[in-house]
């Protein structure tokens, strides 16, 4: 099985400026636990998940303050066993799926998780 068969799309974003009470609030409506941070240009700054805004209790502080550098990028059809071997190498939950430059889905741990336990 491909990425692209169980990746999330359209990808909700963020930018360095948003504040984390404004994120808490958009990651809460839209049921999502992980959001890529994009620069103006279009290239990826980072990512902030829900359990990274957890951890911080000033709201008031913006997502380049907390975001992770780090982003774990795979492409639309790498195998699924392949992204779930990327989550465990780097220990990380959430990866970005790339074409061309461009962010185009979003995988999680929690949606690799649902194919194997409807198999």
């Amino acid at each position: 099985m491909r990425v692209e068969e169980i990746m999330i799309s359209p990808v909700v974003i963020t930018q360095r400026n948003v504040t984390i009470k404004n994120l808490k609030n958009r990651l809460a409506r839209k049921g999502i636990n992980a959001v890529p941070v994009m620069e103006d240009d279009g290239n990826i700054a980072g990512i902030v998940s829900a359990s990274d805004l957890m951890s911080y209790h000033d709201e008031s502080l913006h997502v380049q303050d907390m975001m992770s550098e780090r982003v774990h990028i795979v492409l639309r059809n790498n195998q699924v066993k392949d992204a779930a071997k990327i989550m465990v190498k780097h220990g990380v939950h959430h990866l970005v799926v790339m074409e061309d430059g461009n962010v185009i889905g979003m995988i999680s741990s929690m949606d690799i998780i649902k194919v194997y336990a409807e198999e």
